[in-house]
């Protein structure tokens, strides 16, 4: 059999069904007047035994039947989770105990309609607050239900959002986006597929691989901007002409003309590392992780 999902009977749910029910009886009650009070209408003896009003005595009856049908379902639920803490309940069984629910509470308000109701049979009586109970009880159930499914899909679209969320960012952290002196997105590239960034006038040279084959393209703005946008990323300026990807620095060389790093890939040039930037590039390659 198919289980019922397991938001229906958690606990938050649970309690406010609890405390939703009685309340929406109450206001049911008091406007429909669904039960009848016709033995006090005609025994006098048993208002002026009581000294109270009939209609103080109704009022403490009424609140009397919600306290019964609270206490039901507040005993009902807790029967439910102790029962569902190590098993599922599929629908045929949760419609049973709510059926279940209802006959209690039928049994309950056919005890009171003995005292209150005329001298109807106790078959009469029982089936009358049957049929009460039942309709007094749909539509709160009802609308229980409903809310729990709605708040079951808000929580499920606030994590697919959520989701949705974290994979942009690990998207964005993946890709490298280079933009033009507008402000435009020119290229996209892996992180891992970019080389190096170089100085060209007015323009900027991106070097990177497709398919383990070098390309370049040429985008219009300065190695300076695009310095800012990469910061928190790998890409470092090493050079006032260059920036580089320092995850694919394979050989730091000290020559005469100065410190340069091999990027291990044919057709990419060395890369000059300037004094300004040695220090932290240097600092960099002895600190970072060694892939395996």
């Amino acid at each position: 059999m198919t289980p019922i999902p397991s938001f229906i009977y958690k606990r938050s749910n649970q309690i406010t069904m609890i405390i939703f029910v009685p309340i929406f009886a109450l206001f049911f009650i008091a406007l429909y007047s669904p039960f009848d009070f016709d033995r006090i209408d005609s025994d006098a003896h048993f208002l002026s035994w009581l000294n109270v009003s009939r209609e103080l005595l109704v009022q403490l009856i009424t609140i009397f039947l919600i306290l019964i049908g609270m206490a039901v379902a507040a005993i009902s639920r807790w029967l439910m989770a102790l029962y569902t803490r190590k098993r599922q309940i599929s629908y045929v069984h949760y419609i049973a105990w709510i059926a279940c629910e209802i006959l209690v509470m039928t049994l309950m308000f056919t005890i009171v309609a003995l005292f209150t109701d005329t001298n109807k049979g106790i078959i009469t009586l029982f089936k009358n607050s049957l049929i009460k109970t039942f309709l007094m009880l749909l539509i709160p159930y009802t609308l229980c239900y409903i809310y729990f499914i709605w708040q079951e899909r808000v929580a499920q679209l606030r994590m697919l959002r959520e989701r949705i969320a974290e994979d942009e960012t690990a998207l964005q952290a993946a890709y490298v986006q280079i933009f033009d002196e507008k402000g435009e997105m020119r290229l996209s590239v892996r992180r891992e597929h970019l080389l190096l960034i170089e100085s060209a006038d007015n323009y900027i040279c991106v070097w990177y691989t497709n398919n383990n084959a070098p390309k370049k393209v040429l985008v219009r703005n300065t190695l300076k901007q695009v310095a800012e946008q990469l910061a928190s990323t790998h890409i470092q300026r090493c050079h006032r002409s260059y920036l580089v990807n320092l995850d694919h620095v394979k050989v730091l060389r000290r020559e005469k003309e100065g410190i340069f790093v091999e990027l291990g890939i044919v057709g990419v040039p060395d890369v000059p590392i300037s004094k300004t930037y040695s220090d932290s590039i240097q600092k960099w390659l002895m600190t970072s992780p060694v892939e395996a």
